[in-house]
């Protein structure tokens, strides 16, 4: 799990998406730079190379400072962490989704180790009954028919067997994949069993559990952006003062001399009322309260859905393990002591035997829809506190 969270792509970009909140964030905390312009006015031709340069001409220094009103900078900041905050739950959501496809991958790969080890058996005790299968119809003990059906029923296992090692890879290097491990996929293998079949507990109600989770906190920040991003819209109406501080050097020989001045400059909102500001503000608000209601209810159903899946699937696993699983394996047992000692054909006991290797290839099957159905639910389940 750690490797993933170093080196998962998709974890990455959240992070990276995080930092880009963070700056922007302190963008929108900021107020705007003041002016600072430097000009020479009144400049007299005539007295060019007479004088001093400084009795030319008149030098103005003036300072031009925005003053924002309307609280357009505090709702922009705030908006700006309201993203902040979506942008980090979107990323414990990243996180979940990650967590959730490496444990249906371990699983799977488990599932893959399981069947090649149930299949490399079936395969080996093939092998050495052909072998004595041999010796038998070399001895008139069988014909030379049986000897032929074991021989197909032992390349149907290697068969089998060679494709179980086939998607044995492939799942080794799915899992790697994710955990950004790809040149150790060959020596990746599992080592804990199966997760557990109880969950214990009361669980919590899913409409309020939904409001926990991740994307719903997600949608919630980024109604509040909104919120606070119409509040800017409307702020745009205020006109900001543009104050400005003024000083002019003159000679006192050819007017009133050195001065300081003041003055104030407004916007004039004849043309532009922010009409197309508010408006397109407004329909971004109603879209994300759309949105929230949406994630809400997807997550509400989604919490049900595990859970009824993952009640399902433990139903499918214990019947067949418990009922199944033992009534193949006594079937088994019983055509392989009927046909030791001739009181039933080959094809019985080689049907026995399919049904056997059905039933347990079944088996980690329902373990391992199990394991999937566990992991969703925990998926499902998991809040943004739990990241």
């Amino acid at each position: 799990m750690l490797a993933a969270e170093n080196d998962n792509i998709d974890v990455l970009r959240s992070r990276l998406a995080v930092r880009t909140a963070e700056a922007n964030r302190k963008i929108a905390d900021t107020a705007p730079n003041p002016n600072l312009n430097l000009s020479a006015v009144q400049i007299r031709p005539n007295l060019i190379g007479t004088r001093r340069v400084d009795q030319i001409a008149d030098t103005l220094v003036s300072v031009d400072m925005v003053l924002e009103r309307g609280g357009k900078r505090r709702a922009r900041t705030a908006a700006a962490s309201a993203l902040l905050a979506a942008s980090r739950t979107d990323l414990a959501a990243t996180r979940r989704d990650i967590r959730e496809a490496i444990f249906d991958s371990y699983f799977d790969l488990k599932a893959a180790e399981q069947r090649v080890d149930l299949l490399g058996n079936i395969a080996a005790s093939y092998t050495q009954g052909l072998q004595l299968a041999g010796l038998k119809t070399r001895s008139g003990a069988i014909s030379g028919a049986d000897l032929a059906r074991q021989k197909v029923e032992a390349s149907r296992a290697n068969t089998d067997l060679q494709q179980a090692q086939a998607d044995l890879r492939s799942a080794r290097l799915v899992l790697a994949t994710l955990i950004g491990q790809e040149r150790l996929a060959d020596t990746i293998s599992t080592t804990s069993d199966w997760p557990g079949s109880d969950v214990s507990g009361q669980p919590a109600p899913a409409d309020l559990l939904a409001l926990q989770r991740p994307e719903v906190l997600s949608a919630q920040s980024r109604l509040s952006a909104a919120q606070r991003s119409l509040d800017g819209a409307n702020a745009l109406r205020k006109q900001d003062v543009t104050v400005t501080l003024q000083y002019e050097r003159a000679p006192a020989s050819l007017g009133i001399g050195s001065s300081v001045g003041f003055g104030v400059s407004v916007p004039l909102a004849i043309r532009n009322r922010y009409r197309g500001e508010v408006d397109a503000a407004g329909t971004q608000l109603v879209q994300a309260e759309a949105e929230l209601r949406k994630a809400t209810a997807v997550a509400t159903a989604d919490i049900v859905i595990a859970r009824n899946a993952y009640q399902q699937a433990a139903t499918r696993r214990q019947t067949i393990e418990d009922e199944q699983l033992p009534a193949a394996r006594h079937a088994a047992q019983i055509a392989e002591f009927a046909y030791g000692n001739g009181a039933t054909s080959l094809l019985e006991l080689l049907d026995a035997r399919r049904s056997l290797r059905a039933v347990e290839l079944d088996a980690i099957d329902a373990r391992n829809d199990e394991a999937h159905a566990f992991a969703r639910l925990n998926a499902a389940q998991t809040t943004a506190d739990d990241n």
